[in-house]
């Protein structure tokens, strides 16, 4: 059977219950890849063309004990409600429902301790926070944008937010810079790191010798920040929807 006539997930029996898996096909997938959504957490298999049934619960069956292990290793999803911590340029910020009529998001500072007071209904409390957070990450990374594209003497075509799981940042053909908003949970020197990274591709479209170099002109110790987003990256997606 081929990867198009496949069901669209698969439930897979182990001593602990069932898993169930999502398949995804890929035309252009080389090969089978499993791996957990960054959002939802569930197992997803990427099927790539003319893959046989049999050969896909093969793959899963052999890969099960390390899905499971994984599963397990999953950080709890932390929602953006009243009395949680989550961070904010690496710093804990209590989330905090304030009974004001006007929906605003306000951040406090008392000491050492970090507060967001969030005001409103507070069933709208979560999308007041990502909206907050979005604008919050949107200027630190216009402002790191703006230093680096300076130092090179170069101009972006625009700077989009999004929401992306698979890559914290590109710079596309006609200029355009996309970052994923949740880099705001990330110290800012990672921040800084992933700004320079997309800006020195305007200058080399590239991961060449030429292109580290410009990343480490902008952001000397690049390394560690790009240690951080590699090993830490994929914890910041469990904060919120």
């Amino acid at each position: 059977m081929s990867a198009t006539k496949l069901p669209p997930s698969l439930s897979l029996a182990h001593e602990k219950g069932h898993i169930t898996v999502r398949l995804k096909p890929n035309v252009k997938a080389k090969r089978l890849i499993l791996r957990l959504d960054a959002k939802s957490g569930e197992p997803v298999a990427t099927i790539p063309p003319g893959l046989s049934r049999q050969r896909l619960e093969t793959f899963l069956t052999d890969n099960m004990e390390w899905l499971i292990k994984r599963m397990d290793q999953r950080p709890a999803r932390v929602p953006f409600v009243a009395g949680v911590d989550i961070p904010v340029r690496d710093i804990a910020h209590s989330l905090v429902h304030v009974g004001q009529k006007r929906g605003t998001v306000r951040q406090l500072v008392d000491g050492d301790h970090y507060s967001l007071l969030v005001s409103g209904e507070e069933e709208h409390m979560p999308r007041r926070v990502t909206d907050w957070l979005k604008k919050q990450a949107r200027a630190d990374l216009q402002e790191a944008v703006d230093r680096h594209a300076s130092t090179l003497s170069v101009k972006p075509a625009a700077i989009r937010i999004k929401d992306t799981t698979s890559r914290w940042g590109s710079c596309s053909s006609n200029r355009i810079l996309s970052f994923s908003w949740r880099i705001i949970f990330a110290p800012p020197c990672v921040l800084d790191y992933l700004a320079a990274h997309e800006v020195a591709h305007l200058r080399e479209m590239n991961h060449s010798s030429r292109f580290w170099a410009l990343v480490e002109e902008l952001c000397p110790h690049f390394e560690e920040a790009k240690v951080w987003l590699k090993e830490e990256g994929r914890h910041l997606h469990r904060f919120g929807a």
